[in-house]
């Protein structure tokens, strides 16, 4: 009797069993006979790649995918071998030029969200003024975001550089803003719509003073029924109070449901909660003191 007992087999290619057909939806009247609620949702839950794929299978649907894959524009520098500017010197910039491309083709109308980030200088008034007939073609764009923008050389001009999108802009990052807090307060109320806003770093007070610039009387102010995102200085930075304390003053009010923020001390993030206290559900506040940080969270 076999008390063990093994047996080998060699068997040959492995052959998957056929799987049963997929059952096909057929919709007769196509992509057109759709409402537009559901194709704007069904493209909507698509990445980059799959509408690009999408957009190659046929005239009506690349039509339908072309808003969603050109609705974010991102305009930086490509890398050279030069020498860089220092941040606080005014220089020309080349990285607009793609913009007439773009407007040619018709992209520029289904821009959603901007970026605008120069590493080594900061972004003039004249580094747009060459294309000013190309940014009135960003009619529709949501949210704009950009760094070491001069605030002073815009205000007197904002309908040229951004009447395109002043009415329909709803969140607005700025790193590191050149300009006193008044000027930088009056660029931010020109968007009448805007409920989003970050600020993340100011120049030294001192040298925002000194740059001089247009000084306009703020009027009205925009919704602010969103998010408010401020990463300041530490609160010995004379500009980051100023900013705080001339926020919470504007005309129409505060009414922000989020509120962060990152190294405000002393009395003006109270103001702040004050004045949001109809509308704040959510507010998480992190101040420095000797090197450390200090989180604290409520829920309203």
């Amino acid at each position: 009797m076999f008390r063990r007992l093994r047996l080998w087999d060699y068997p040959g290619p492995a052959i998957a069993r056929p799987r049963p057909p997929l059952p096909m939806i057929m919709y007769d009247k196509g992509l057109a006979g759709l409402p537009d609620d559901v194709i704007h949702e069904i493209f909507g839950l698509l990445d980059t790649s799959a509408l690009k794929s999408c957009s190659l299978t046929g005239k009506a649907i690349s039509l339908t995918a072309k808003p969603f894959v050109h609705r974010t524009l991102f305009i930086t520098p490509r890398p050279r071998v030069t020498k860089h500017k220092g941040p606080n010197s005014p220089g020309r910039q080349t990285e607009f030029k793609g913009l007439a491309i773009l407007d040619e083709r018709k992209f520029l109308q289904h821009t959603r969200h901007l970026s605008i980030f120069l590493p080594a200088n900061p972004l003039f008034a004249h580094d747009l003024q060459p294309h000013t007939r190309h940014l009135r073609t960003l009619t529709n764009v949501r949210s704009f975001k950009t760094r070491w923008l001069d605030t002073p050389s815009f205000i007197a001009r904002m309908e040229t550089f951004f009447g395109g999108f002043l009415d329909s802009l709803q969140s607005l990052e700025l790193e590191f803003p050149r300009g006193d807090h008044k000027q930088i307060l009056y660029f931010v109320c020109r968007f009448p719509n805007l409920r989003d806003l970050r600020i993340k770093g100011l120049q030294d007070y001192t040298h925002s003073i000194r740059s001089g610039g247009p000084h306009p009387d703020i009027e009205t102010s925009p919704l602010l029924n969103g998010t408010l995102d401020l990463e300041l200085n530490t609160g010995s930075d004379r500009g980051a109070q100023l900013v705080l304390n001339n926020l919470v003053m504007l005309p129409s009010g505060l009414k922000f449901r989020t509120i962060r923020l990152l190294g405000c001390t002393g009395n003006n993030p109270q103001l702040l909660v004050d004045a949001c206290a109809p509308t704040l559900e959510y507010m998480d506040f992190t101040g420095h003191w000797f090197g450390r940080s200090s989180l604290r969270r409520r829920e309203c």
